[in-house]
């Protein structure tokens, strides 16, 4: 007996805050989109964009067409980084595209400057950032008029720790998180539970132990995330 899942629509503002805005990965992925909204690209790989589904009638439609998502024009990038660069000179300094490819959405990348970021050397021995947070920010939605929110990590892969008890209930992740216990709790839990605990979903791009835990299950069920 399946749940009727009521799909709301996708109306607004997006924004995608991505922890690591100025990585190669994700400032590749941000320019692609910018220019598949602008037109000088067209979004190939992208489900979202150029995927078709078949009807029961037969009929293929683009899946876009038929699933309540977010139109291109309606989102906004924003994140942190453990460097200040904005993601047009982060883009230029990974040199994966071209500068005649990021000089299509120049201005647009120039004006995503990244948040301080929550960082911990020990999670990531090889990074030495200098654009760390000291305390909390919460005022991207509001400051950019979004009506949804998405975290997405694409931050380095940190190192690996094994399910232990503080990940088996949300209390016990808590009760971690208040007594900084940096050897259990990442900084990506960190941003995982700030996002969930705004309502906001949470896109775990690396495969280190994060969101897969019995507590993050437990807190996204209570959250409705």
């Amino acid at each position: 007996d399946m749940e009727k899942i009521e799909v709301k629509e996708a109306k607004g503002k997006l924004g995608i805050l991505v922890v690591g805005v100025g990585g190669a990965v994700s400032t590749t992925m941000i320019t692609g989109t910018l220019a598949a909204r602008k037109g000088v690209a067209k979004p190939i790989g992208s489900i979202a964009q150029m995927a078709t589904m078949r009807l029961e009638s037969g009929e293929e439609k683009a899946i876009k067409d038929i699933v309540p998502l977010a139109d291109l024009n309606d989102i906004v990038f924003g994140g942190w980084d453990i460097f200040p660069d904005n993601a047009y000179e982060a883009a230029m300094y990974a040199e994966v595209l071209k500068e005649k490819d990021l000089n299509n959405v120049k201005e647009e990348l120039q004006a995503i400057k990244p948040m301080p970021a929550a960082f911990d050397h020990n999670w990531a021995k090889r990074l030495n950032g200098t654009h760390i947070k000291q305390a909390a920010t919460r005022d991207f939605k509001a400051a950019n008029n979004c009506e949804r929110i998405a975290v997405l990590w694409a931050a380095s892969t940190e190192i690996y720790i094994p399910l232990s008890d503080e990940h088996m209930s949300l209390a016990a992740l808590e009760k971690a998180m208040k007594e900084n216990n940096t050897e259990a709790v990442s900084p990506s839990m960190c941003y995982a539970y700030a996002a969930i605990a705004e309502g906001a979903p949470f896109i775990m791009g690396a495969p280190n132990l994060c969101v897969d835990t019995p507590a993050m299950w437990e807190f996204s069920k209570k959250m409705n995330v």
